[in-house]
């Protein structure tokens, strides 16, 4: 019974169908293959009667469950000659499909323009997966385009050059202020003296001598200038 548009077109799975002729192939499936034979190959409960009806559709099967002379020729089939054996059976069991498309060419949009007469009508996209699944199975499937694939190119992200930092810039950045024992210093010269750059900084001349100008004057304020005569008579009179 071959896939015709008057009969349900088979829709079972094709990794399912081809679990079944491995097995077939390898250690041989009891007579008559039912339901409980499919269940007990692995065949899920779900999938046990669309499956049945796809190995009768195929011609694996025929009404009774008994194998085909087809099923038995793919079992027997040499491994060299079994996906040629496999292709033949194919186009016998889908020569009316065929007569519409080339799956060794044609692509999956033409091959579902070829099933949706078939019924019924909203298995038909499963229809198209086995007929495409058993073929590429055989060793028959367009061939992969030679054009080179365009790839993405993802743009990286450079990382923000940081500028060089200079003597000046380095010299303006706040740092803590200096720690001076003001022990027995008055507090403006212990103030003035915190102002001082940290030990191994620099400074601009300009700021440096605003800073002595007025230390000189703060310095005045907190120690008067006086006459080196009168100290040395109060020392004498001391002694």
């Amino acid at each position: 019974m071959a896939v015709t548009q008057d009969n349900s077109g088979p829709y079972a799975p094709p990794s399912t169908v081809i679990d079944v002729i491995t097995r077939h192939r390898t250690r041989g499936l009891p007579s008559p293959v039912n339901a409980d034979v499919l269940a007990r190959s692995g065949v899920s409960d779900s999938l046990i009667p669309r499956t049945l009806q796809a190995l009768q559709s195929l011609d694996l099967l025929d009404e009774q469950g008994q194998p085909t002379s087809i099923f038995e020729g793919l079992r027997l089939a040499p491994e060299s000659e079994f996906k040629q054996r496999m292709a033949e059976w194919l186009n016998q069991a889908y020569a009316d499909v065929i007569a519409f498309v080339d799956p060794a060419t044609d692509d999956e949009i033409k091959v579902r323009d070829a099933f949706r007469s078939y019924k019924p009508v909203g298995q038909q996209a499963r229809m198209v997966t086995l007929f495409l699944g058993l073929y590429r199975e055989a060793g028959v499937a367009p061939e992969k385009s030679s054009q080179p694939r365009m790839l993405k190119i993802k743009q990286s992200v450079r990382p923000r050059s940081v500028p060089q930092r200079t003597n000046s810039s380095i010299s303006s950045q706040k740092k803590p202020p200096l720690v001076i024992d003001s022990a027995g210093i008055p507090a403006p010269l212990a103030g003035m003296l915190a102002k001082l750059p940290q030990e191994g900084d620099g400074w601009t001349k300009a700021r440096r001598d605003k800073f002595m100008t007025t230390f000189e004057s703060v310095m005045d304020f907190c120690f008067p200038i006086i006459e080196f005569e009168a100290v040395e008579l109060d020392s004498l009179d001391d002694d």
